[in-house]
């Protein structure tokens, strides 16, 4: 450029006044958007029962969100509890969500409850990019080097610098319902046994396979869990009886490698299988892996004996 263009430039008046301009809609921009995103992440916060300090922490995807209802539980129980659930989640996820909640816990969880289920070692079925999931939380280390880890270099930088980008409409879902403390199960409705009346129907509804990474993430949880002192409850939520049945073998193949697992990296570990108890009654049943309220409301009074 011309030097006599940069001194023109410099010294217009209407320049100086547009970069301030510019300068302070940029700042007000980035003061909106933290605001924004701490009011959204303190209602996450809220429904997860992150930094609640809870006697009791439950870690585990869409089965274990639907099958304990954490009101009822604490009502029960006489205990406070934690309900880390996310809908997608498969093992690794689960294992970050251990690990972060520790990191901000100033009194450590009594019990852990960590879901598990046949398909604890499969990747199909859940979400490709469940890492999103904890956008929010990047001021964690962990969480931040996981999110690095999992997301293209310029999907990292942008959620990094506009925090209000963090948060997809579940969850925006998930922060609301943590202002209003409403953690109710929202499926009603009674599994479509027309839809699943065939054996080829309910094995293409979610096969059961094996992944070596998904068992060494599940050794390096409770591994994890066995070194925090606390008690730690595996708990297998119900699976409809029918969906069981048509993957048999497989089902049997990895509850005995959970089992195995378990006892070589946290002999202490209790498994509770609820299973056996519920899965004939259909009538509980949202679809093949999903309470709806009513099953609810019975999977929750079982496991509070139990704890």
């Amino acid at each position: 450029m011309p030097a006599p263009l940069v001194n023109d430039i410099r010294n217009d008046r209407r320049f100086g006044r547009n970069f301030l301009r510019v300068s302070l809609f940029i700042a007000i921009l980035f003061v909106f958007d933290l605001i924004i995103s701490v009011a959204l992440l303190k209602g996450i916060e809220r429904f997860y029962g992150l930094r609640s300090d809870a006697d009791v922490l439950m870690i585990g995807h869409s089965h274990l969100m639907l099958a304990v209802d954490k009101v009822t539980l604490e009502e029960e129980s006489g205990l406070t509890v934690a309900k880390y659930t996310r809908e997608g989640v498969n093992m690794a996820d689960r294992r970050v969500m251990a690990q972060q909640y520790f990191d901000i816990c100033s009194e450590p969880p009594e019990t852990v409850i960590l879901s598990i289920d046949p398909w604890l070692f499969s990747g199909e079925g859940l979400s490709l990019n469940s890492w999103k999931l904890f956008l929010p939380f990047m001021d964690n280390k962990g969480v931040n080097a996981y999110v690095k880890n999992s997301a293209k270099k310029f999907d990292y930088y942008r959620y990094k610098i506009l925090r209000s980008g963090r948060f997809n409409a579940q969850l925006l879902n998930a922060s609301a319902r943590g202002w209003l403390k409403n953690w109710d199960n929202l499926k009603f409705g009674v599994v479509d046994t027309v839809r699943y009346s065939n054996e080829e129907a309910l094995r293409g509804f979610r096969p059961i396979t094996f992944s070596r990474e998904l068992m060494e993430d599940f050794s390096a949880t409770i591994d994890f869990l066995s070194s925090k002192n606390t008690r730690v409850l595996l708990l297998n939520t119900p699976v409809w009886e029918p969906l069981i049945n048509a993957q048999k073998a497989e089902y049997d193949r990895s509850m005995y490698l959970i089992d195995s697992i378990a006892r070589e990296h946290c002999p202490g570990a209790e498994i509770i299988d609820l299973v056996p108890e519920f899965a004939h009654r259909t009538e509980l049943f949202f679809d093949p892996i999903h309470m709806n309220p009513e099953g609810q409301r019975v999977v929750t009074e079982a496991l509070a004996e139990r704890i």
